[in-house]
């Protein structure tokens, strides 16, 4: 048998591809910093600290959005809570959510005294399944909460429908979404409201930060109240208010969406064409169609033909200085996540998905040379399936 570390793999000894620094899944891209100093000079040039540079971002996030407001915060999870706080239906029950999603969404609904209702999601586009929605929706659906996903946003359409028929409102956690379209139309500005992030890792870079876009005046007003130490019916505030910093970072890289977006798409064509002829291997497409979609994530889907299974070569990528990860894989809904008290729902269409994708390295911090290297070490990988496959099951014992 051929020694693993041969075959240059460096879970089993061989160098690492990349041992200067990791490459990342996230964006972690960086505005420029002369235009960062000079938004921040501002406020020590004597603006109040209650004005100035938050406000313009805002403005400048509501033109972006095509809505008639964007209120900032603290953090995504922060916009999460004050609005399902703000506009779930009382008294407390169900919200609906995915479990093909980030971990941390069924802990936002219980800190607001709901309970998550696990629903399952469509095989094109990874977002919620109306068709499960409807199934799911009782008199004890509070609201449903939406994600969009990089490759496709939520089925606006027929969940608008499904609020307007059952009166449940309809939120969307649009982190993946910004600078998306759904009918022309940017992603923003449907359901009820929908919530963004500013996270380093993200489209847009505040450092940190979050916020909220909606056309309800009522609900804007309401949620710059709640955020600003205000209070809600039940007499609770909180400060989740976003820093003029992080304002400032973010609001500098506001030009520089749409140049991301083509570097983005730029990557996922690289790693399209270099795995094109290595089987087993598919690099997910994003729809073909009049859309604007920012490209964030590259999935890659490992097929048998490979030779190796999806969570062997996330083992290997790891080892050669990635970041690579089974993407959402294991869904929420089969995690310590879900509610103690609740059973594991059965969702065929999330614990299929679930199984095949590699959420692959992107990014301002990944070069078309790191993916070429990337690409042609899966392509060796498969070349030599069998001494791997053997070398990892030795690994793993009877």
């Amino acid at each position: 048998m051929t020694s693993p570390a041969s075959i240059l793999a460096a879970h089993f000894g061989a160098e690492p591809l990349f041992t200067d620094r990791v490459r990342p899944i996230g964006q972690l891209s960086a505005p420029p910093l002369a235009r960062f100093f000079e938004i921040v000079r501002r406020r020590w040039d004597g603006i109040p600290c209650e004005t100035g540079i938050i406000e313009e971002l805002e403005e400048s996030l509501a033109q972006l959005h095509g809505v008639s407001h964007a209120i900032t915060c603290s953090n995504a999870c922060i916009g999460l809570m004050a609005v399902i706080e703000l506009c779930a239906r009382r008294p407390a029950g169900e919200i609906i959510l995915p479990a093909f999603t980030y971990v941390g969404l069924p802990h936002l609904v219980q800190w607001s005294g709901h309970r998550p209702r696990f629903c399952d999601v469509s095989e094109s586009t990874h977002a919620l399944d109306p068709q499960a929605v409807r199934a799911a929706l009782s008199d004890e659906t509070a609201m449903v909460l939406g994600v969009h996903q990089v490759n496709a946003p939520c089925a606006v359409d027929e969940l608008a429908a499904l609020s307007e028929e059952f009166g449940v409102p309809v939120v969307f956690d649009g982190v993946h979404g910004l600078y998306c379209t759904h009918r022309g139309v940017p992603i923003g500005g449907f359901g009820v409201a929908e919530v963004f992030s500013l996270h380093a890792t993200k489209m847009l870079n505040g450092f940190e930060g979050g916020y909220i876009t909606t056309h309800d005046e009522a609900l804007a007003r309401a949620l710059r109240e709640l955020l600003r130490h205000g209070s809600t019916a039940d007499g609770l505030g909180m400060n989740g208010r976003l820093s003029e910093v992080h304002a400032a970072f973010a609001l500098a890289g506001l030009e520089g969406l749409p140049a991301a977006c083509e570097r983005n798409l730029a990557r996922l064509e690289r790693y399209r064409d270099r795995l094109a002829d290595v089987p087993g291997l598919e690099v997910f497409a994003y729809p073909e169609d009049a859309e604007r979609y920012n490209y964030e994530f590259t999935l890659v889907e490992v097929l048998p033909d490979y030779g190796l299974s999806r969570d062997d070569v996330v083992r290997l990528l790891l080892a050669e200085g990635t970041r690579a990860r089974a993407y959402y894989s294991p869904p929420v809904h089969q995690t310590e996540h879900r509610p103690p008290e609740q059973s594991e729902p059965p969702l065929r269409v999330t614990e299929a998905l679930a199984e095949r994708f590699i959420q692959m390295p992107v990014g301002e911090h990944v070069s078309l040379d790191d993916i070429d290297a990337i690409c042609e070490r899966l392509r060796l990988w498969h070349q030599n399936h069998h001494d791997l496959a053997s070398a990892l099951a030795s690994e793993k014992g009877p």
